[in-house]
């Protein structure tokens, strides 16, 4: 993953696109894409009809049910990408506690405002929204952006763990070379960051949280937060899933992400928690 060179990005990418209210911490990251069915149990499918929820406020249930609506179960990942021309309807500002202004579509944005009056009625306050909607235009200059870093020097910890020692050594520091050439370049950025098209953010379904103990840097360390212990509980409640699970990359294409959770409607996410799927699986499973 990018740690110490993604706040000096960020940072550039802020002043690029002051006008894009979007303002990435941190891309997907990629590892293979396969669907595994495995440990899946058919019959969790379902079991938001015998669910009982229980909330400690009053529950507008219309906003967290979609009747497992195709709009909220769009996929998009290394295998499914959005078009350039897509871009979700109802798109609104968020009006929740965000690190800069950012934009949900309609009914995900209400999910969510119900969600963290939740967390904070149970006493989980530290949170906020570090990244939703992103444009098709946006990926591309944010891949661009991380194409661009990765030619520059010193060779990245990132290219040796994608093109291996040996292969720096050989095509490289022998040669007296310390940048990478553009074809490395995209096969490093690769490797942490979602082509354009291909990052479920377009779909205007997702949010990253962070909070304050993260240091403005989206790291695993979120799931040691108390409001990661609520959400692992409870986010499915309230129609979101944590759709990068860790154990999962080989299904979703991406590695373990904590913080970054997806809006599919009450009935699918929890089929989805109690299943203990992905999204991948659990639309293979009920498409049959």
């Amino acid at each position: 993953m990018k740690r110490n060179s993604a706040k000096i990005f960020v940072a550039i990418l802020a002043v690029l696109l002051l006008f894009s209210g979007c303002i990435n911490t941190q891309e997907e990251e990629e590892t293979t894409t396969s669907i595994n069915m495995n440990n899946v149990n058919p019959s969790s499918v379902g079991s938001y009809k015998t669910m009982e929820y229980q909330y400690l406020t009053n529950i507008d249930v219309a906003s967290l049910t979609t009747n497992l609506d195709k709009t909220y179960l769009i996929l998009a990942n290394k295998t499914n990408e959005l078009a350039s021309t897509y871009e979700p309807s109802g798109l609104t500002t968020l009006t929740c506690e965000t690190t800069y202004s950012m934009k949900l579509e309609g009914r995900a944005a209400q999910a969510l405002y119900v969600m963290l009056l939740e967390m904070r009625a149970a006493g989980v306050s530290d949170i906020a929204v570090t990244s939703a909607y992103r444009s098709y235009e946006y990926q591309v200059n944010t891949y661009n952006g991380w194409v661009q870093e990765e030619m520059k020097a010193p060779i990245s910890e990132d290219a040796y763990r994608v093109l291996g020692q040996e292969y720096i050594k050989m095509n490289y520091l022998d040669k007296k070379i310390y940048s990478l050439n553009l074809a490395d370049a995209h096969k490093v950025a690769q490797s942490y960051s979602a082509l354009p098209g291909q990052s479920e953010h377009q779909t205007g379904l997702c949010v990253d949280f962070i909070t304050s103990e993260m240091n403005g840097e989206l790291t695993e360390e979120f799931e040691t937060t108390e409001a990661f212990e609520w959400l692992s509980k409870n986010a499915y409640k309230f129609g979101f899933i944590l759709r990068y699970p860790k154990g999962k990359e080989n299904i979703t294409g991406y590695t373990y992400e904590p913080w970054h959770y997806r809006f599919v409607g009450r009935e699918a996410a929890t089929d989805i928690y109690v299943g203990d799927m992905t999204l991948e699986q659990y639309l293979q499973l009920t498409s049959n």
